[in-house]
């Protein structure tokens, strides 16, 4: 007997107008308040002119985005969510030169606990005290979570990646 039919989900494929070639991230963690600031300069290739960039977000606020190449600096003029496909919509008020640029983004996050994307996870300290830490999971496409980008595996880049914690804090990496 069948219970509740099940619905797959489309996959859609972002626009290949605008391509990633290196992120440079940079990640503060607030263990108090279970939130995150986060700053990107992602180094992009624009294959064709196009006033929009459509990427890969989840839970994340953007403060502000902003394209910048030889010819152009712009800033983006709207930001749309589109919570069923988890992506965001940048658009500009004129077209993105071919070639390459940069693409800037400020954002806002939440510490999540569901262990995936940048999140937060809980343990007990030597004298029994509940701490926290913040721990990413990334595959298979949870980097959505933790920073707006193109969250497919065809979408090869390279990272830069800099977390900004208290002196007396440990920050560890496996890249």
């Amino acid at each position: 007997m069948l219970l509740a039919s099940m619905v797959k989900k489309t996959f859609k494929r972002l626009s290949r107008a605008v391509k990633p070639v290196n992120y440079k991230i940079s990640l503060k963690p607030d263990l108090t308040n279970f939130v995150f600031v986060g700053d990107e300069i992602i180094n992009v290739e624009v294959t064709r002119e196009t006033r929009r960039i459509t990427l890969n977000s989840v839970e994340i606020k953007l403060l502000s985005a902003t394209f910048e190449s030889e010819t152009l600096a712009v800033s983006s003029n709207d930001i749309v969510y589109n919570t069923e496909d988890e992506t965001v919509i940048l658009h500009f008020p004129q077209a993105l030169p071919i070639g390459l640029g940069n693409l800037s983004i400020s954002f806002l996050g939440t510490l999540n606990d569901k262990m995936k994307g940048f999140y937060r996870s809980k343990y007990k300290s030597k004298s029994g005290e509940d701490k926290y830490c913040a721990v990413t999971q990334f595959e298979p496409t949870d980097a959505r979570l933790a920073f707006p980008c193109w969250d497919e595996p065809a979408c090869k880049s390279t990272f830069e990646i800099t977390i900004i914690a208290p002196k007396d804090k440990v920050v560890l990496s496996n890249m």
